[in-house]
């Protein structure tokens, strides 16, 4: 995932999205310089925005974190609200771009239950997770409504 589907889904972001985005393997470490590039072209002229600018290796990748939230967010600790809706947002655009990308049924609930099962199993999702025990009979088709439904209300979530 990068800083253009965000974008694309008219998302706002700032470095509290970047810091959880990096936490939570949404993003990879060349995102911090695509938005500091983003920042000085809006006029952020200082010093910590130009060296981020120039890239970050990954031996110095955990300092670099740690002077975002700093910056940035000192208040905020991993369990505020702002943080989890930050992961939420961008959980909302990763399963949007894995349902635009993946046109073959299975192989999307594949990629979700992937997903699931790698972000610490969310309760919100366990409805469209295909080997999750549902409370009702279930079909393939209820699970695929169940997702849509759960999708159309993170949309308006974030718009």
């Amino acid at each position: 995932m990068n800083l253009e589907d965000l974008k694309k889904r008219h998302i706002q972001y700032d470095w509290r999205t970047i810091f959880v985005g990096i936490q939570e393997n949404y993003f990879n470490k060349g995102v911090i310089s695509h938005y500091a590039v983003e920042m000085m072209e809006s006029g952020d002229e200082s010093e910590f925005v130009r060296v981020l600018a120039w890239g970050v290796s990954s031996e110095d990748l955990d300092k670099v974190m740690l002077e975002i939230k700093t910056n940035y967010f000192p208040q905020l600790n991993e369990e505020s609200t702002i943080l989890i809706e930050e992961n939420r947002k961008l959980r909302f655009v990763y399963l949007s771009k894995i349902k635009e990308t993946c046109k073959d049924e299975n192989k999307l609930l594949s990629k979700i239950a992937e997903f699931y099962g790698n972000h610490n199993y969310p309760e919100d999702m366990m409805t469209f997770v295909n080997y999750m025990p549902q409370k009702l009979p279930t079909t393939h088709e209820d699970i695929m409504n169940r997702f849509e439904i759960f999708l159309k209300r993170e949309r308006i979530r974030f718009s």
